[in-house]
This record gives C-alpha cells, structure tokens and sequence, in this order.
C-alpha cells in the first residue's frame, strides 16, 4: 500500500465512524405539549416555559379551561407548567406525544406544577 492508499482508507474510516458534520451533531426538535383541565371554568393564573433558553418563561391570567399550548423546543427540553385554580386542577406534559408528567392538586386555591 502507498501512503496514499493509508491516507484514504484512514480519513474513509474516519468519516465512516464519526461523520461528514464532525463529533457534534445537533438535536433534533422536540415537541412539548402543556394540558391544563380543572373543575373550575377558568384558571386563576398559568405559568410556562416555551422554550430551552431565556427569557422563556410565560404568564398568562384567567385562562379558560381545558387549555393546551403546544410548543417546539431545539436541544434539551425544560419543560414546565404551573397553575392556579378554585376547586381541582390537572397539569399534564407530553414530550413527542407521550405523557412524561402529570399532576393533580384540590383546594381554594388548588396549585399544581408538572416539569420534565
């Protein structure tokens, strides 16, 4: 073999095993889903993350129930969701369709937080 024929076989194996992008290879999105259900019509105060980085964190007021937001996160997702409402509240986070966090909470006020 000539030192040409071990450079290529060498880089050949090099791209075979780490790829033509180099060692890092980005995230693919992900898809958050918040769901919020409660006995009461409205609730008092929602709070969630939109998204991995700042300022990501939203407020919203007097939010009718059931609520959904749905969301696309690049890289690692930090999702979560509280809420505030009179009698029962239910927090549920679905990552790329499936359930990863649900909570329940009762009272006046009924408070409630889900995170992944």
């Amino acid at each position: 073999m000539t030192g040409k024929s071990i450079f290529v076989a060498s880089l050949s194996a090099f791209v075979a095993t780490v790829g033509l992008g180099g060692a890092a290879h980005a995230d693919p999105p992900t898809q958050v889903t918040y769901q919020l259900s409660g006995s009461a019509p409205f609730a008092d105060y929602i709070s969630y993350q939109t998204d991995s980085g700042l300022p990501g964190q939203t407020q919203l007021a007097h939010v009718p129930l059931p609520w959904t937001g749905q969301f696309t996160f690049i890289g690692n997702p930090v999702a979560v969701i509280s809420a505030q409402s009179a009698g029962s509240i239910t927090c549920t986070i679905l990552v790329d369709g499936k359930v990863v966090n649900q909570a329940t909470a009762n009272g006046a006020p009924a408070r409630t937080v889900c995170s992944d």
